[in-house]
C-alpha cells in the first residue's frame, strides 16, 4: 500500500512539475511572440519613414531639375510642356477607360447572351454599342431566339436601350 502511494505521489510530484515546466513554455512563448510583434512594429514604423524620406528627396529632386536649380523657373517652355503632358496623359487615361468600359459592357452582353440564349447563336451576333444604347447584328434560327437575345441584351447593367437588327434565318 505504501508503495502504491509513493508511486501515486511520485506521478502527482512528476505531474505538477510538467504542468508548471508547461505553463512556464507557454508564457516564454507568449513573450517571445510579443517581442516579436513589437521589433515587426518598429520595423514597418521605420521603413515608413525611410519611404517618406526617399519621396520628399525625389519630390525636391524634380523641382530642382524642373527649375533649373533654382527657385523661380528659369524656363517656362519646360512647365508648359510638363502642363501639356499632364493633360495629353490624362486624355489617353480618360479614351482608354471609355475603350475598356465598353469592351466590358459587350463581354456583359455576349456573357449573358450565352447563358440566357445558348453558344450557338452568340456565335453569329454581332454586339455593338454606343454609349449606354446597344445594336444586336447577325442571324439567329427562330424569332423566339430574337426576342431572347433582345431581352437578355436589356438585362444587362449599363443598357439602356437595344437595337435588335437579327434577321432569323428564312
Amino acid at each position: 500500500m505504501m508503495r502504491r502511494f509513493g508511486a501515486g505521489c511520485a506521478v502527482a510530484a512528476f505531474t505538477l512539475l510538467w504542468c508548471a515546466c508547461s505553463h512556464s513554455d507557454e508564457e516564454k512563448a507568449r513573450q517571445r511572440a510579443a517581442e516579436a510583434r513589437e521589433r515587426a512594429r518598429q520595423e514597418a514604423h521605420q521603413l515608413a519613414h525611410q519611404a517618406k524620406a526617399a519621396a520628399h528627396k525625389l519630390k525636391r529632386d524634380i523641382n530642382q531639375a524642373v527649375n533649373n536649380g533654382s527657385p523661380q523657373p528659369a524656363d517656362d517652355s519646360a512647365n508648359e510642356r510638363l502642363r501639356r503632358g499632364g493633360q495629353d496623359l490624362r486624355t489617353a487615361g480618360d479614351q482608354a477607360k471609355v475603350k475598356l468600359d465598353r469592351a466590358a459592357l459587350i463581354a456583359k452582353i455576349k456573357a449573358k447572351l450565352v447563358s440566357d440564349v445558348g453558344l450557338s447563336t452568340v456565335t453569329s451576333i454581332n454586339v455593338d454599342d454606343s454609349g449606354q444604347v446597344v445594336t444586336l447584328r447577325g442571324t439567329v434560327d427562330t424569332p423566339e431566339q430574337k426576342k431572347q437575345a433582345e431581352y437578355a441584351a436589356r438585362q444587362v447593367n449599363g443598357v439602356r436601350d437595344v437595337v435588335n437588327d437579327l434577321q432569323v434565318k428564312p
